[in-house]
C-alpha cells in the first residue's frame, strides 16, 4: 500500500526470515560466524539463543542456505517445528536426510536408517548438519535425550554430525538440566538486543536493500523506535512497518516522532491486551481440565 509512495521497490519491514534483508551488526555476524566454524569444523554442536525476535531464524536460514549451496558436502535436516514426540523428531530427521520408511516402521528400523545415512555421508565425504529452530518449544526431556543419543554417532576421529539448536533463553535452562548433553556444546553464543546506533543502522539498512536510499526517519523518530522496540528487530519492524502506513495515510514527507510514538503505544497497548486474553485463557483451560 505504502511501497510506491516512499519509493521502495518492495516492503522493507516485513517479519519474515528473508537472507537479503539481514543486518550483520556485530553481534549477529559473530554467531554466523561462530555456527558456520562448528558445521565446518565438523564439531559435534552448537546452540544460539536470543529474546523472541532477535534474528535466530534468519541466522538459521542463512546457514542452511550457504550450506545447500555446497550440496556435494553437506546433508541437511531443518526442523521449524520441534514440539513433537522423540520418535516424530527421529522419523523427521530421516526423511528430511532423504531416508524412506514405513509408516508402520519400528524405532530401531529408523535407528539403522538413520546410522546407514550417516555412514553413506561419511564415505562419500558429505557431512550431515541437522538444525532445531525454535527449540524452545521442546518440552519432553525424552526428545532432548534422543537428541543427544544422536551425537554418539561418531567415529574414533570424527563426528559423523553436527546439531544447531536455535531457541530463545529459556532453551538454556533446558538444556543445563541435562548436562550430558550440555557438555556436547562446543558453541555456545546468545544475542543481545541492538543497541540505538545498531537500530538506526538496521532500519537504514532495510530501507536501502528495499531501494530507498533517502532518509525517511528523523533523528526523534530512530529514538523513539529504540525506545518502545528495546532493540529487538522484530519489534523494529512492526513499528516502521505500521508508521510507513499512517506517515503514508497522512501524505507526510518524513516519520517523526510523533508518529512513532504514537504507533509505539497502540501496539503497546495492544500488545498488554493479548497478554490479558491470554492469561484468562490458560485460567480457563486449567479450571475445565
Amino acid at each position: 500500500m505504502y511501497k510506491e509512495y516512499w519509493g521502495f521497490q518492495e516492503k522493507p519491514f516485513e517479519n519474515t526470515p528473508d537472507p537479503k534483508f539481514i543486518y550483520y551488526s556485530p553481534q549477529h555476524l559473530e554467531a554466523l560466524t561462530r555456527l558456520l566454524y562448528t558445521v565446518v569444523e565438523r564439531k559435534s554442536a552448537a546452540i544460539l539463543t536470543g529474546e523472541y525476535g532477535s534474528g535466530k531464524t534468519l541466522i538459521g536460514r542463512i546457514i542452511t542456505n550457504r550450506l545447500m549451496e555446497e550440496e556435494k558436502k553437506y546433508n541437511i535436516a531443518l526442523i521449524v517445528n520441534p514440539a513433537i514426540s522423540s520418535f516424530q523428531m527421529l522419523k523427521e530427521i530421516l526423511y528430511q536426510l532423504g531416508g524412506e520408511i514405513e509408516k508402520d516402521s519400528a524405532k530401531t528400523e529408523v535407528l539403522n536408517r538413520l546410522n546407514e545415512i550417516l555412514y553413506k555421508n561419511m564415505t562419500e565425504n558429505r557431512h550431515t548438519v541437522i538444525i532445531i529452530d525454535e527449540a524452545q518449544a521442546i518440552e519432553s526431556k525424552r526428545v532432548f535425550e534422543e537428541i543427544r543419543l544422536l551425537l554418539n554417532f561418531q567415529t574414533d576421529d570424527r563426528f559423523l554430525l553436527t546439531l544447531l539448536l536455535l531457541g530463545q533463553p529459556d532453551l538454556k535452562e533446558k538444556v543445563s538440566k541435562i548436562p550430558q548433553l550440555e557438555q556436547r556444546f562446543a558453541v555456545k553464543y546468545h544475542l543481545k538486543r541492538l543497541t540505538l546506533d545498531e537500530t538506526v543502522n538496521y532500519i537504514q539498512h532495510r530501507c536501502l536493500v528495499a531501494g530507498r536510499k533517502e532518509r525517511i526517519f528523523t533523528d526523534s523518530a530512530y529514538q523513539s523506535i529504540y525506545e518502545s522496540s528495546l532493540g529487538i528487530p522484530r519489534k523494529i519492524n512492526n513499528l516502521c512497518d505500521i508508521s510507513l502506513m499512517l506517515g503514508y495515510s497522512k501524505k507526510l514527507d518524513k516519520i517523526d516522532e510523533d508518529v512513532t510514538r504514537a504507533v509505539g503505544e497502540d501496539l503497546k497497548e495492544y500488545a498488554q491486551t493479548k497478554a490479558t486474553i491470554d492469561e484468562k485463557i490458560a485460567s480457563y483451560k486449567e479450571v475445565q481440565f
